[in-house]
Parts: C-alpha cells; sequence; structure tokens
C-alpha cells in the first residue's frame, strides 16, 4: 500500500513539472509576440513618417516652382490681328523672366465695361472637338523674350479701347495667375508732373488727357484752347481717370461735374458752366448723340489696379461731362457774356461723387484752365 501512494506522488510531481516547463514556452512565445508586435508598429510609423516627409518634400519643391514661375506681358500686349473662318485671332506676346519652363493652362478675358454675363470669355488650350474660344504654343521656356501665344476667339479684341479696357488673365498648370490690362496704360514714376491725386483717383495731366467735341467737331480734340467757339454752342468735355486702389472698383455717381469758371479780368461773366456726366457711349453734344446718365443700370465702373506690386499701374477710363443738369441728356455751352467769338478763360474745377468700399463719397479737384478763341 505504501509503494502505490509513492507512485502516485511520483506522478504528480513529474506532471506539475511538465506544465511548468509549458508554462514557461508559453510566456516566452506571447514575449516575443509581443515584441515583434512592437518593432512592426515602430517600422510602420518609421514607413508613414518617410512617407510624410516625401510628400512633404514634393509639395516643397511644387511650391518652389511656382513661386520660380515669373511671366511678363510685353507692350503692346496683343498683336497680329486677324481672322480664321468666322473668328478673330491674334498673338499674345509674353516674357518668361523665370528660371522654368511656364506651361498655359487656361486664358481669362473680362470686359470691365460690359456688366451682363457675356463680360468674361474663357479661353481653353486647343483639343479636338474645340472650334472656337482657343490658344496654341502656351510653352513658354525660359528666357524667351518675345513668345506669342496664338488665340482664336470670337471676341473682337481690335475694338477694345482706354475707356472700355479688358482685364486679360494667364493660368499656369502649377497654379499661377498673371494679369494685365489691355490697352496697356504707363504711367510716369512718382515726381512727374503727369497726373494728380486725389484719394484712389489718378487724372492724367498731359496734352490729350483733356478733350472735348461739338456738333461741329465731332472727333475729340485737346481743350486747352477751344478754337474757333461761337458763342452758345454746346461741348462736351472728356478726361482721363485712373483708380490707383487695388482692393476695389470706384463707381461714379450721376452727381459728378465739370465745372468752368469764367474769371472776371477776361470780361466774362464770372458765371459758373456745370457740365454734368453723361453716359460712356455719348461721342458728342446732341439729340442722338448724348446720352443721359443711369448710374444704376449702366453706371461708369473705374476697375481697380488689378498689380498691387505696380503703384504706377491701372486702367485708364475716359469719363464724359457734357450735360445741363444731372441725369439728363440736356446740352450745355460755356458762357461767353456775348455773342460772337469772345477771348475768354476758364478755370476748371471738377466734383467727384463716387461709391468706394461700399461708402460714398465726394472729392473736388483742382484740375486745368482752359482758353475759347484766344491767340496761341
Amino acid at each position: 500500500m505504501a509503494g502505490a501512494f509513492l507512485r502516485w506522488d511520483e506522478l504528480l510531481k513529474r506532471f506539475a513539472g511538465r506544465r511548468k516547463g509549458i508554462g514557461t514556452v508559453l510566456g516566452a512565445g506571447y514575449f516575443i509576440i509581443i515584441v515583434l508586435a512592437i518593432f512592426n508598429l515602430i517600422m510602420w510609423e518609421v514607413n508613414q513618417y518617410d512617407a510624410y516627409q516625401q510628400l512633404v518634400n514634393q509639395m516643397n519643391q511644387v511650391d518652389q516652382e511656382r513661386i520660380s514661375e515669373n511671366l511678363e506681358f510685353v507692350d503692346p500686349g496683343i498683336t497680329d490681328f486677324g481672322t480664321l473662318g468666322p473668328n478673330k485671332c491674334f498673338n499674345l506676346t509674353v516674357r518668361n523672366a523665370g528660371g522654368i519652363t511656364i506651361n498655359t493652362a487656361r486664358l481669362y478675358f473680362y470686359n470691365y465695361s460690359d456688366a451682363t454675363s457675356n463680360a468674361l470669355k474663357i479661353i481653353e488650350k486647343a483639343a479636338a472637338g474645340i472650334s472656337a474660344n482657343y490658344f496654341t504654343n502656351g510653352f513658354i521656356n525660359p528666357g524667351e523674350s518675345n513668345h506669342k501665344i496664338r488665340v482664336v476667339t470670337t471676341l473682337d479684341m481690335s475694338k477694345a479701347t482706354e475707356s472700355r479696357p479688358y482685364i486679360m488673365y494667364l493660368t499656369t498648370e502649377r497654379g499661377r495667375t498673371f494679369s494685365t490690362v489691355y490697352p496697356r496704360t504707363i504711367l510716369p514714376k512718382p515726381g512727374n508732373v503727369g497726373f494728380i491725386d486725389v484719394g484712389p483717383l489718378r487724372f492724367k495731366f498731359d496734352y490729350y488727357a483733356l478733350n472735348y467735341t461739338t456738333p461741329s467737331k465731332t472727333t475729340p480734340t485737346p481743350a486747352w484752347i477751344i478754337s474757333p467757339y461761337p458763342s452758345g454752342t454746346a461741348i462736351m468735355f472728356f478726361v482721363t481717370v485712373i483708380n490707383t486702389a487695388s482692393d476695389d472698383d470706384i463707381r461714379l455717381k450721376r452727381y459728378s461735374v465739370f465745372d468752368c469758371i469764367e474769371l472776371t479780368q477776361s470780361g466774362a461773366s464770372g458765371k459758373i458752366a456745370s457740365f454734368y456726366i453723361v453716359d460712356k457711349d455719348s461721342t458728342w453734344p446732341g439729340a442722338s448723340t448724348m446720352f443721359p446718365y443711369d448710374e444704376v443700370n449702366k453706371p461708369y465702373i473705374l476697375p481697380k489696379n488689378p498689380d498691387p506690386n505696380n503703384p504706377q499701374g491701372g486702367i485708364t477710363n475716359i469719363i464724359k461731362f457734357g450735360a445741363a443738369s444731372w441725369g439728363t441728356a440736356n446740352v450745355q455751352c460755356l458762357f461767353t457774356g456775348g455773342g460772337g467769338y469772345g477771348q475768354y478763360v476758364y478755370l476748371v474745377l471738377m466734383g467727384f461723387y463716387y461709391v468706394y468700399k461700399g461708402q460714398d463719397y465726394g472729392a473736388t479737384i483742382p484740375f486745368v484752365a482752359i482758353r475759347t478763341n484766344t491767340p496761341t
């Protein structure tokens, strides 16, 4: 009996020893699995970080390439007008002043004087199925100074004028946008007697910046000496104005006026002849050629400077004055104090009333002095 108990005790001891060995093996296995899992997690994080760094480097490279793009428009901007079937065609001349090739993605032409949905014209890359409003030769290599992008469009850019300008935008495949005005306006540098600045308004001061028309002189003519000028003749004045602000357009109000003050020293009456703003389509004073100014439906919009880095830039606008009272097409004439071809001198002051950044403003501009029928 005692021998039997001894054998059972030995068996139990052997079984307990085996269980202890199995637990050790399982514990070691779990430890290895945990270590491998942690190692895999670390390697995954390292790989993700490497992928992130590669993406950041690629983005930095793209940003650097984008910043390296430097495109300039070559005066006069648009040349070589022609036709291609029913469409118009011309060359847009640019210069690549950067160190990287520029790939043109799209062109935009915006007519600032058009208040309809037709004001914007989008020009796409030439492709199969596009028969109009496309461009070719959009790759500009570094150093090219007279690169011509050929544009075929339904838009007639030959009719663009300083009073009806277009804003041209060129976008690149890297996302840069370059813009200019057509026709382009280059003003003299500050310090030159070439303009008068009052707030955001800039008035050009040169021989061709002030013009006039009459029923008998229908082509705009410099207005410094108006001769011959018969007493009682209706007259219209043309003034060149630019919006120098780069943050908003300016809308002119119907109260804007061109005042001609007769100087008593010349023997005149000393009265003021006020010429109020008229519609931009007016050409000379007359029933069918001068139209009342509608500041609600067809206002003068002085577009903002498209290049804030160029304070000498801006879009030229021709503002016309000829009405005897605001919001009408009633013709007005200079006071001459009598008939015939009297010799008189006038001091001109202008009152500009406008809306800028949602607020109403008024400014008096000491402008010029003009004469009628005086010797040169």
